[in-house]
């Protein structure tokens, strides 16, 4: 299937579950991370880095960081990077949500906050999709948190259940093109899942 470029709508927010291979797909629980899509078409995700504290190894106790598209071209290329994410396998669902322009700017703000001050990184209630939930309730396009474990996954079926008729969902390699006046511009392969796929989320850090 033909590569496919577009812009982000502005009336568009965007979550992205790695490892997700299909709207149907249940990847495995340390298979699958959360990262968001502004309206602009900024990627951006929250992240565990290791602080030497007790617990660090197994996804606890460790300081939160929200890492961008420029911090991610250099920790997880293949997350931002068209042609990377194809060489690795990476493959992701991508649910946009159609939002009002309130919502996204609120949806934007949650994540500049948690940028300036992310707080700490627990993998078990404090986690990725952890914090991309808070960014949709904060947006008030979720009225509460993940129903059951604090997965992508979770997530995901949370705002298509929610959201009757405001979702769409791509699955695929996906890559951010910079423009020249800002944001960004998506560009993916879309992907039919079939018996022998490849790598999916990249565990060499929590996330």
């Amino acid at each position: 299937m033909a590569d496919v470029i577009m812009p982000m709508r502005k009336d568009s927010i965007a979550l992205v579950v790695r490892g997700k291979k299909s709207p149907s797909d249940e990847p495995s629980v340390l298979d699958q991370h959360a990262d968001c899509i502004l309206d602009d078409g900024s990627p951006l995700g929250f992240y565990g880095t290791g602080n030497n504290n007790s617990g660090n190894g197994i996804g606890l106790r460790m300081d939160g960081v929200v890492w961008d598209y420029s911090i991610l071209r250099t920790t997880r290329i293949f997350y931002v990077d068209f042609d990377s994410a194809v060489a690795a396998g990476a493959i992701s669902t991508t649910l946009f949500v159609t939002v009002t322009t309130a919502q996204a700017r609120a949806f934007r703000s949650s994540w500049m906050t948690m940028q300036s001050s992310p707080g700490s990184f627990n993998i078990i209630g404090d986690n990725c999709s952890t914090h991309a939930s808070k960014a949709f309730m904060d947006a008030g396009v979720l009225p509460g948190g993940i129903p059951g474990l604090d997965t992508p996954d979770n997530l995901y079926k949370q705002l298509v259940a929610t959201l009757p008729g405001k979702t769409m969902p791509i699955s695929g390699y996906i890559g951010f093109l910079p423009q020249p006046g800002g944001g960004f511009k998506i560009k993916y392969r879309a992907y039919t899942m079939a018996p022998s796929v490849a790598v999916t989320a990249d565990r060499s850090s929590w996330s």
